[in-house]
């Protein structure tokens, strides 16, 4: 009886056990893209949606049908496991990737990892001498950070890049909903974009421009996750996360129920690694974007997080929250720690984004002169929140 168990249980397992692709079979990677030609052929009823969809649209319900990304690409699909320049979908021929673009992080990545900012020209001067941006630059190199690049959106900001001697790879916008030329309508571009990074197999940490780096971000990174981002939360529960009771009395016995809450992470500040994950990650936000005009970070969160129901599939990345006090919003900043004496003697900081400030600019230099040039007092006119 025992042997019988036994043997069945294997059998069942053998059973389960994706068919491993070898890593240099172009349809490993492109199986998991939804853009090879064998993959095209998941039954998806483009009729059925009710409006012409999108080539995001197309690979994001491609991937849909993907029983598991580790189904997809074997060893390489398992949480932890990442595509690298060799191995990824652009080098197996599965994606096109941008020559361009390949070029560029060939001379400016460090370990296949590069920090990027996606900007337009409203946030700094032709000359290069003024602006928020080149704070963001100034910030970064000061930190000693060569690994960087700026995504320009338009010509004249690309032409003030060259001016500074700034990596720069020019990408004109996509259609959006929402194609306004605010901190929003940007922000909802750079998922499209940061595709093609991933699917050249480089790892991006993604910075807006309001983002002050103090130290080497590289140096800080865990690396055990697709995505490891900053909290919008402003202490260990907020950003970690709690349970949450709720109490219906009607229920009588069972009136006690749990529910678990965290803050979302923003989008503004996260480092990705390749895989079908990600790519599907970017894929299904750029969808959505394209269709109806929503706040990009909620959509970021949403899509990460809700999990698979229905006809809905969550992509199943891994996650992890960055530390609180090494990569700080300005809620965590201003309103917490600046007023614990204490916590300020051994605060060292690697990357502060003013996400919760208007006054971006301005809490900017504030940073850059109490975190790098050592002035103490250079936090205190401001007040917590906005005026």
């Amino acid at each position: 009886l025992l042997a019988g168990v036994v043997a069945g249980a294997l059998a069942a397992m053998l059973t389960r056990r994706p068919i491993p692709l070898s890593p240099m079979d172009p349809c490993a990677a492109c199986a998991a893209l939804g853009g090879c030609p064998q993959a095209a052929n998941v039954g998806v009823d483009i009729g059925a949606i009710g409006h012409e969809m999108s080539p995001h649209e197309q690979t994001a319900m491609a991937t849909d049908q993907i029983p598991s990304p580790s189904a997809a690409l074997g060893a390489r699909g398992l949480p932890g496991q990442w595509w690298s320049p060799l191995t990824a979908p652009a080098a197996m021929g599965a994606d096109p990737g941008d020559p361009t673009l390949r070029a560029l992080l060939e001379e400016v990545a460090i370990n296949g990892e590069v920090l990027v900012a996606v900007t337009n020209h409203a946030l700094i001067n032709p000359e290069g001498t003024y602006g928020m941006l080149k704070t963001w630059i100034d910030s970064v190199r000061q930190a000693g950070v060569s690994n960087f690049l700026v995504v320009a959106i338009d010509e004249d900001v690309a032409g003030t890049m060259k001016k500074m001697g700034v990596p720069c790879w020019y990408r004109e916008p996509r259609a959006m909903a929402d194609n306004s030329q605010d901190n929003h309508g940007i922000s909802s571009q750079k998922f499209h974009m940061l595709r093609e990074f991933l699917v050249l197999g480089y790892a991006v940490l993604l910075s807006d421009v309001d983002v002050v780096t103090l130290r080497n971000p590289f140096e800080n990174l865990y690396r055990d996750v697709d995505i490891e981002g900053l909290s919008d939360g402003f202490d260990e529960r907020s950003a970690y996360g709690w349970n949450d009771g709720v109490d219906d009395p009607s229920m009588g016995w069972s009136r006690f129920a749990q529910t678990m809450r965290i803050f979302v992470m923003n989008s503004g500040l996260f480092f990705a690694q390749p895989s079908s994950r990600t790519v599907a990650l970017m894929d299904k936000i750029t969808a959505r974007l394209e269709r109806a005009k929503e706040w990009d970070q909620a959509v970021y969160n949403e899509v990460m997080f809700f999990p698979s129901h229905g006809e809905l599939r969550n992509p199943h990345v891994s996650t992890r929250v960055m530390d609180i006090d090494t990569f700080m919003n300005s809620k965590t900043l201003f309103k917490f720690a600046r007023h614990n004496l204490r916590r300020m003697e051994s605060l060292r900081p690697v990357m502060v984004h003013l996400n919760y400030h208007p006054d971006k600019w301005e809490r900017m230099l504030a940073v850059v002169e109490r975190f790098q040039n050592g002035n103490s007092k250079a936090l205190d006119k401001f007040p917590d929140g906005s005026v």
